[in-house]
């Protein structure tokens, strides 16, 4: 019996969303992130902004938004995220900054813990794809259609290669293992500069 058919005539408990917006601010000095992370259901109405400095992948500042929560006291748990300034901005240290911060007997808020992971979480893809849009030409982007694109296979193709190549990416995903590598369609973008090496220069731009 298909799931879909036993809740057919069944009203829904709850319904939750979860939205990531991100703003890349690469002209200013360093380089930075903004990225609000945002929680709705009818008990929560929260955002977690985060502003991540690129050239060292950390959190500059953040702000918290509770305009609606289930307890008066809930807004209590905000200060216990003071640590995270200063903190590098990837799962594994966000992981060991939480466990090391919050202690079990000074519980911070189960909510405001998943809007940091979930922008965490998100975070390479979603720079990934913006510089991907910056970096590849537009005739090989297979998000664009211009008057001399390739055809969009031949487009579709060549950005996936380009995805694998790349050390952040490869074997990442199902999509991204080196089963899926073929050379032929991979160069014609062999020459265009990989994630890991536009994040290498912003980087390097600091110095």
């Amino acid at each position: 019996m298909a799931i879909r058919s036993k809740i057919q005539n069944t009203p829904v408990g709850l319904e939750r969303d979860m939205k990531l917006s991100f703003w890349w601010l690469f002209d200013v000095s360093p380089a930075k992130a903004i990225v609000e992370s945002k929680l709705y259901d009818r008990y929560h109405d929260i955002s977690f902004l985060l502003e991540i400095d690129l050239s060292i992948q950390s959190i500059l500042d953040f702000e918290i938004e509770e305009r609606r929560t289930p307890f008066s006291v809930c807004p209590g748990a905000i200060p216990r995220y003071d640590f995270l300034r200063g903190t590098k901005f990837n799962r594994p240290a966000i992981d060991i900054a939480i466990k090391d911060k919050i202690p079990q007997s000074q519980l911070g808020c189960i909510r405001i813990s998943q809007l940091l992971y979930y922008a965490v979480d998100n975070f390479v893809s979603a720079i990934g794809y913006e510089l991907k849009s910056r970096q590849i030409p537009d005739r090989w982007n297979e998000e664009r259609h211009v008057a001399d694109s390739e055809p969009f296979e031949k487009r579709s193709a060549a950005v996936h290669q380009w995805w694998i190549r790349d050390r952040i990416m490869k074997n990442s995903c199902y999509t991204m293992s080196e089963g899926f590598v073929n050379l032929e369609d991979r160069k014609f973008l062999e020459s265009e500069t990989t994630i890991s090496n536009l994040l290498l220069g912003i980087r390097k731009s600091k110095k």
